[in-house]
């Protein structure tokens, strides 16, 4: 079976091209011209009030354009200029529709692309868009999400065009499809993550899909990203296929310069049960999982490693002929004969009947539920949403069998209505109808929601540092004196290469204000990335009080160790005082750097932890973790 066409266009950039292709002067004018055309066309909609997201779908080629010039490194052949001017071709032809109060491309089937713009950064992102000639809209219809592998030459250009490029959709795919873009190549982390499921969510708001009937699917990178996702969220799918990939860091990854394995310290090793979705194995009793390798194919391990486990949490597996069945949960192991690293013709055509048979089941509220996180991030399951971790990065349990719950290092639950008994059983004690439940001293009471104030690390303020850049931030510059030059300095140096990583390896513009300017509303809707210090950033100074350290001319104090406040500058994260709903950054953008960004995208890992001291020479003199209570 033909399917998923865009991996292959991306596994084949790989090659790449030894040199980039150098446009000519009069090609570049072509390229500037359509782009100042296209320009005053979506400033012209804009003006006259055409809808937001429709102008997403236009913008997205004049933004495509606009990266690929800035990094003029990315025009790798002459096809990606090429590509760049047909792009403005198809943003001009979609903003004259649209200005005649048209968008056809709404009407669209086949293949094509749209784009909607990410509360991250308020960036333009575009996403795949496979409409078979079935769909009617007047009834609800299955999608598949799709996650592309690596690609090192991959861009807005080459996806928009790999997309919009008319090629034939087989026959059988008889469902929507959804091929998203992640940012490029960060395996779907961090603001790419984000950008799965801001891209599902724009499909859902366009198209009539089935909610029981969302497929999540990749090969490689995607592989890696479906394991990630798939696991972290084991509610949201009716089924998952992962091929090839990686589930852990250290043995996949092999990241140099840093300590030994045994001796990295916890501010480093911890925050990996983030990421390593082999720790996450025992979420794929909730989901249907296909896990897939070839047997010549070294990322076939991916899936070794979650079978494994499994086997290790007592689920018993039968060894076939290059499959693994199970009849203790719905789980099917496959590998392709001789096979490296694709997917074999007769291990899909399998894989494509199990999942076809859980899409006809649909998906449904089980009765049992065996749930695992580590991290306030990744916390629900159905109807059981644990709201606090006794001990974050700790493994932490949800087991429910009909309404009989019991929990493991979980302080706060919310039992939604969505549970289908009147009663629940939590750990020995009985309640009469599901709520919010807090445990203090081992036994658990039910509170109203709005009883206790979560001033802890709760979902989507949990650290690391990291953590703040997976939805909408504002950064916010230094303008009054500092207490100490170089220290300034390095932070506001911090501040541009955050800048520029983000533009060139996450896609965006990042947003920045002076401490003069930030609003009240900057600061409900925004966590706050402030950089300077308590002279140079009126917004340090007002929140100085209350953060987890001390600050002065002379002296950084942070727990129980000094430093020379003329040397040394602090990095953290933690709630932000001015709006507790928020997180709080100080003098940080993503914790790892270029180097990474090139390499494995396994290597997206935190580096320093919730703190951290670091020297104006960019030495790390200190990094750990905050407690749950960010102590």
């Amino acid at each position: 079976m033909k399917r998923n066409l865009i991996l292959p266009l991306f596994a084949a950039a790989v090659l790449g091209a030894a040199d980039p292709y150098v446009p000519t002067g009069d090609e570049m004018r072509q390229v500037r011209d359509r782009m100042a055309d296209l320009k005053t066309r979506i400033e012209k909609l804009s003006a006259a009030g055409a809808d937001d997201r429709l102008l997403a779908d236009v913008a997205i080629y004049h933004k495509a354009a606009d990266w690929i010039t800035r990094h003029p490194e990315e025009f790798f052949t002459k096809a990606y200029l090429t590509n760049t001017l047909a792009a403005l071709d198809r943003g001009i032809e979609r903003a004259g529709q649209l200005a005649k109060g048209g968008a056809p491309w709404e009407k669209q089937k086949g293949r094509f692309s749209r784009a909607y713009r990410s509360k991250v950064d308020g960036s333009l992102q575009p996403y795949g868009m496979i409409v078979p000639d079935s769909y009617d809209g007047a009834k609800p219809m299955r999608l598949d999400v799709v996650l592309h592998g690596r690609g090192a030459t991959l861009n807005e250009v080459s996806f928009l065009a790999a997309h919009d490029a008319a090629k034939p959709i087989p026959s059988e795919e008889d469902f929507l499809q959804v091929e998203v873009f992640g940012r490029t190549n960060n395996a779907y982390r961090w603001a790419g993550e984000t950008d799965v499921f801001e891209a599902l969510a724009s499909v859902e708001k366009r198209y009539n899909v089935d909610p029981a009937r969302i497929v999540l699917r990749g090969f490689s990178m995607g592989g890696a990203g479906t394991w990630h996702i798939g696991l972290h969220h084991p509610d949201r799918w009716v089924a998952t296929e992962a091929g090839a990939g990686f589930t852990d860091t250290k043995v996949y990854a092999k990241p140099q310069g840093l300590p030994s394995y045994e001796a990295w310290p916890h501010y480093l090793e911890a925050p990996l049960r983030i990421y390593d979705a082999v720790d996450y194995s025992l979420n794929a009793v909730n989901v249907p999982t296909v896990g897939y390798g070839g047997e010549d194919d070294p990322q076939r391990q991916a899936a070794f490693n979650i079978r494994d486990r499994l086997e290790a949490e007592g689920y018993h597996f039968t060894a076939g002929v290059l499959r693994w069945t199970t009849t203790d949960l719905r789980a099917l192991f496959l590998a392709g004969a001789k096979t490296g690293h694709r997917f074999h013709p007769d291990s899909k055509r399998e894989s494509e009947a199990f999942i076809r048979e859980a899409v006809a089941k649909g998906r449904s509220t089980p009765e049992r539920i065996r749930f695992v996180t580590y991290t306030a991030r990744y916390n629900k399951c159905f109807w059981a949403q644990i709201d606090v971790l006794d001990k974050m990065y700790e493994r932490t349990e949800v087991y429910a069998d009909k309404n009989v719950v019991k929990t493991k290092n979980v302080t706060r639950l919310t039992v939604t209505d969505g549970l289908p008994y009147g009663s629940i059983t939590l750990d020995g004690q009985k309640f009469p109808s599901p709520g919010v439940y807090h445990r203090t001293n081992g036994k658990w009471e039910q509170v109203e929601p709005s009883v206790g104030v979560l001033v802890g690390k709760v979902h989507g303020r949990s650290g690391p540092i990291d953590d703040a850049f997976m939805d909408s931030f504002l950064c916010v510059r230094p303008t009054g004196k500092p207490l100490n030059a170089a220290v300034n300095e390095k932070a506001k140096s911090t501040l541009n290469l955050f800048a520029g990583e983000f533009d060139k390896w996450m896609r965006g513009d990042i947003r920045v204000k002076d401490d003069t300017a930030v609003t009240k509303q900057d600061i409900a809707a925004s966590n706050l990335i402030l950089f300077g210090d308590p002279g140079s950033n009126k917004l340090i100074a007002q929140v100085l009080a209350k953060l987890p350290l001390k600050w002065t001319k002379d002296a950084l104090t942070v727990g129980d160790r000094t430093y020379s406040a003329s040397g040394h500058m602090p990095v953290l994260i933690c709630r932000n005082p001015l709006n507790p709903k928020r997180s709080l950054v100080l003098n940080s953008g993503h914790t790892f750097h270029e180097a990474e960004f090139k390499g494995t995208n396994a290597l997206l890992f935190p580096r320093l932890g919730d703190y951290a001291v670091i020297g104006t020479g960019g030495e790390v003199a200190a990094a750990g973790l905050f407690d749950g209570e960010w102590k």
